[in-house]
């Protein structure tokens, strides 16, 4: 199994699974449904653990887990941007919203501009 030490790594091998290239609102669908069906697996994983008393299998949640992130790293790439990016911005935003760290008072009272 190859190695991926950034999240850069990570999205150029998972490229070579992805699918022949759609134009801009078919890859858009594309993705946006795959990512959405992929978290609605995971959800119901939960939901079985919850309601129906079957056990927590952390190696399935793990697939699962990898399986978003598999589209994330395909959606990404196909709309110009690299994983790292994505991940720099995700910090940025939240370190903007939480400059202390998360509490249920800030995120109550956080500035939405």
């Amino acid at each position: 199994m190859k190695s991926c030490e950034t999240f850069n790594d990570y999205q150029a091998m998972c490229l070579r699974t992805a699918t022949v290239p759609m134009d801009e609102k078919t890859m858009q669908m594309t993705w946006s449904l795959a990512l959405a069906g992929e978290v609605g697996e995971l959800a119901n994983r939960t939901k079985k653990v919850f309601l129906h008393g079957h056990p927590y299998d952390q190696d399935a949640v793990i697939e699962e887990l990898g399986d978003i992130l598999w589209y994330l790293a395909v959606y990404a790439h196909d709309i110009g941007v690299d994983l790292q990016t994505v991940a720099e911005r995700n910090i940025a935003k939240l370190e903007k919203r939480y400059p202390d760290g998360f509490s249920s008072e800030a995120s109550l009272h956080r500035d939405e501009a």
